[in-house]
């Protein structure tokens, strides 16, 4: 059974073809967009595959161009695009939606209205939608929520201290995202730690362009950092993270900012980008501060300071860690901000092995041997949460 699965970013596309039977799952072909150059992977079950490179034009191009070499790329080649069964579709704001659901026409106009609350994120999933059934027309379609893992916040953890008007008639709360990594890194943290999800308490980091702490006490989301949109908590490539909200009072009443430009400067002007001046790329930030870069190690120091600040807050939120997680590109790569990160949080029992942390390739416990709680580095795969999601939701009904 072949489902494709298409995960929009701001400015780039992942879409993966897998296919999946009870005993594997296996991706046929892949495709990975960013910035302005595409790059295709093609693989079949034995990696093998061919590469190339096209300008990219946009999320819409981008899936015509996918599903149309999907009938005659080797090794994916398919005969007919009636073998593709369903395709899944990451959205990273799902608003009230709590769980994957089928696409409808009721589903698309509620997931319009939701644009506004992730600029970055939701239209670029709404172009990749309209692409992809005109393309898939007569397949289900399924919506996967980077906020429905989250929905399971208690009250005091998603509800804002602010007028109750505003939380009951404007439906103002925190619903949290990242959810598909999140997920994904609680079940495979389970696996190597080969302990039930139940008898866990893990701090889960998704630290790529954009990052996100969880508290996961027995599989479930309980706490994270991110809030009403992903604009809230940790500092990120471009996104301030939280700020006193009479910051963006003060801009508009005394300097004369628009909310729109008030708007886009916390999205796109801010966070290592806006802190050092120099990139929203973390090894460039941190080759500048390697060479004295002083706004480059400010911006350094002030990520990692908010990351094990919220590491701190989430452990005590569940009473203890058994385990944290590292994940998403900064997370699984940068060795040296994971180390920066982990100075300090020996009192919550969790000893960082120096050696283990510089050489690791996820999955890896890169904690000490005799450490009570395990730092682990997981390689998260949403697609793989996603197809998970998708086969629950259509569940025979092809």
């Amino acid at each position: 059974m072949n489902i494709l699965l298409l995960n929009a970013g701001s400015s780039s596309l992942k879409a993966t073809l897998m296919e999946s039977d009870d005993a594997k799952v296996v991706a046929r072909g892949l495709a990975d967009w960013a910035g302005d150059v595409t790059h295709y992977e093609y693989a079949g079950p034995d990696g093998k595959g061919r590469s190339e490179q096209v300008p990219w034009k946009g999320h819409a191009e981008a899936v015509q161009r996918f599903v149309s070499d999907l009938m005659h790329a080797e090794p994916v080649a398919l005969h007919e695009t009636s073998e593709i069964a369903a395709v899944g579709h990451r959205v990273v704001h799902g608003g009230e939606f709590t769980s994957s659901m089928r696409i409808t026409a009721e589903t698309r106009s509620r997931l319009t209205a939701l644009a506004d609350l992730a600029p970055l994120h939701n239209p670029p999933s709404l172009e990749t939608l309209a692409a992809a059934e005109a393309e898939l027309p007569n397949v289900p379609h399924v919506a996967v929520f980077d906020t429905a893992f989250h929905a399971t916040l208690p009250p005091e953890a998603y509800t804002y201290p602010i007028p109750a008007r505003w939380t009951r008639d404007w439906g103002i709360r925190r619903f949290g995202f990242h959810g598909l990594s999140h997920a994904y890194c609680a079940r495979r943290a389970a696996e190597m730690l080969k302990q039930s999800a139940d008898e866990l308490r893990l701090v889960i980091c998704h630290l790529g362009h954009g990052c996100s702490a969880s508290a996961v006490r027995g599989g479930r989301s309980i706490e994270t950092t991110m809030g009403f949109t992903p604009l809230e908590g940790l500092m990120m490539a471009t996104r301030s993270g939280s700020v006193d909200p009479s910051i963006v009072l003060h801009v508009q009443q005394h300097h004369g900012l628009t909310a729109e430009q008030v708007e886009s400067a916390l999205n796109r002007e801010s966070g290592l980008l806006g802190v050092s001046g120099i990139s929203a790329d973390m090894r460039q930030v941190q080759a500048a501060a390697k060479a004295d870069h002083d706004q480059a190690r400010l911006a350094l120091g002030i990520y990692t300071y908010r990351v094990r600040q919220a590491i701190g807050a989430l452990a005590v939120t569940m009473g203890g860690i058994e385990a944290l997680v590292f994940t998403a590109g900064v997370g699984e790569h940068a060795w040296e901000v994971r180390k920066d990160i982990c100075s300090g949080l020996e009192c919550l029992g969790l000893e960082l092995d120096v050696r283990a942390n510089a050489s690791c390739s996820p999955d890896m416990d890169v904690a000490k041997p005799g450490s009570p709680g395990r730092i682990l580095v997981i390689s998260t795969r949403e697609d793989v949460t996603m197809l998970r999601e998708v086969i629950q939701v259509l569940d025979g009904n092809w």
